[in-house]
């Protein structure tokens, strides 16, 4: 329903305090990002809202080659259904990191809400994530997607075009694919070979049924079937 205010525009007590806790919890995520600015340089910001298969990781591990340091900077708001809960996905990054990604990834969540809103609302991330103290933000295929209304690609694009206005950089590749003469996931493009596109759908499919998918880390899905419930909202 929004904010509401009395007549001398100051806000009711129960919105006071859930803003509060809202400014609490990001001004201690900003102290935490301000604090790994100062230790790595070329730090970047890591949008998702997916446990990640390895097309996502290899976007990861492309971003870890090109800067000092990854966030996976997942924003904690209302989502809509099917969607994977904030609480897993905290737990499978934790996984991810203390397994295979220590030193070179952190998680830090903040609070946001998520629209669905594609191009306009990638360059609404790039601009919270400048406001949070990054200077990188990552924008991929299909960014905060419309449900298939915009092409793939707009909004790299509307990101690029508008971001530098907002003192932050767009980093961006064309996703993370399978090679099947390469036998190794990569970067669309990096070879010359016809690549496979993994499908997201089919991950969150195989994760609904327990299912270990092949492209995707089988400790991790081991790790979910045995520990986490409630995958989804």
């Amino acid at each position: 329903k929004g904010l509401i205010f009395n007549n001398k525009s100051t806000i009711k007590k129960k919105y006071k305090n859930i803003i509060s806790k809202i400014n609490k919890y990001n001004n201690s995520a900003k102290k935490k990002i301000s604090v790994l600015n100062k230790k790595y340089p070329k730090l970047i910001s890591f949008q998702t809202r997916n446990i990640p298969h390895l097309g996502h990781e290899q976007v990861i591990k492309h971003l870890i080659k090109k800067h000092d340091h990854v966030v996976i900077n997942p924003v904690i708001g209302p989502k809509k259904k099917d969607d994977i809960r904030i609480s897993a996905l905290i737990e499978c990054y934790n996984f991810l990191i203390k397994k295979h990604y220590k030193g070179k990834i952190s998680l830090i969540p903040i609070i946001a809400n998520m629209y669905y809103a594609g191009p306009k609302e990638a360059l609404h991330h790039a601009i919270i994530r400048s406001r949070f103290g990054f200077k990188n933000f990552y924008v991929g295929r299909d960014h905060a997607g419309a449900a298939g209304y915009y092409n793939p690609f707009d909004a790299i694009k509307y990101a690029k075009l508008y971001g530098k206005k907002h003192a932050i950089k767009i980093i961006s590749t064309k996703g993370g694919v399978f090679c099947p003469s390469c036998n190794n996931y990569l970067i669309r493009g990096d070879c010359g070979h016809k690549v496979l596109d993994i499908s997201g759908t089919e991950f969150r499919k195989h994760l609904k049924e327990k299912k270990i998918f092949k492209h995707a880390k089988k400790d991790l899905q081991e790790f979910i079937f045995k520990k986490l419930k409630n995958l989804f909202y």
